[in-house]
C-alpha cells in the first residue's frame, strides 16, 4: 500500500510540475542557455563575384590581379551580448593553426551588432588585410604553391567566456 500511495504522489508531483510551465524550447528562447553568440551566416564574394549566399554556387577564388583583390565578408549572429568576430585562414580544414586576418568586437552601440560585413584584399605578395585596416597579415607561410587551397573561417567568440563557434568555405589562392 506504501509503495502504490508513493508513486500516487510522485505521479502527481509531476503532473504540477508539468503544468507550471517550467520547460523551455527553441520558440520560446531562441538564444542559448548560456547567451553567447550564434553564428548564423557567413558568406563571401571572391574576386571573381561568385557569392556564397546563393545556392550551388560555384568553387571560392581569389586573386590580386581583379577588382585589386578585393573581396567580402558577411556574417550574421544571433547574440544578447559583445562578441568578437574574427577572419582567419589556414591551409587545412581546422582552427588550430590559423592566421587571423581581422578582428572586430560587435555588438549594441558598435559599427556592427547583429550582422556585419568586411571588404578584404589579397595582395600579389601573400597579405591580406581587412575593413581598411593598416595591419597586413603575411600569409606566405601557408602558401607551398599557387594555386593553393586555403580555407577562409569566420570565428565568433563570447566576450565573457571562451565560448567560440565559426564555419568555413574552401577557397583557391591564385
Amino acid at each position: 500500500m506504501k509503495k502504490i500511495l508513493s508513486i500516487a504522489v510522485l505521479a502527481l508531483s509531476f503532473l504540477a510540475l508539468a503544468g507550471c510551465g517550467g520547460g523551455s524550447s527553441a520558440v520560446d528562447d531562441p538564444h542559448h542557455d548560456d547567451y553567447v553568440p550564434e553564428l548564423r551566416v557567413f558568406d563571401i564574394i571572391d574576386s571573381y563575384d561568385t557569392d556564397t549566399a546563393i545556392p550551388k554556387h560555384a568553387p571560392l577564388a581569389l586573386t590580386p590581379y581583379r577588382y585589386d583583390g578585393l573581396y567580402e565578408v558577411f556574417w550574421k549572429v544571433n547574440s544578447l551580448e559583445d562578441y568578437r568576430v574574427t577572419l582567419r585562414i589556414n591551409d587545412r580544414p581546422v582552427l588550430a593553426g590559423s592566421l587571423a586576418i581581422h578582428s572586430q568586437v560587435c555588438g549594441a552601440g558598435r559599427r556592427c551588432d547583429q550582422d556585419g560585413s568586411w571588404i578584404c584584399e589579397y595582395t600579389n605578395d601573400f597579405y591580406m588585410s581587412c575593413d581598411g585596416s593598416t595591419l597586413e597579415k603575411d600569409i606566405y607561410p601557408l602558401i607551398a604553391k599557387v594555386p593553393q587551397l586555403v580555407y577562409l573561417f569566420l570565428e565568433v567568440c563570447d566576450s565573457n567566456s571562451g565560448y567560440c563557434e565559426y564555419d568555413y568555405y574552401p577557397v583557391t589562392l591564385e
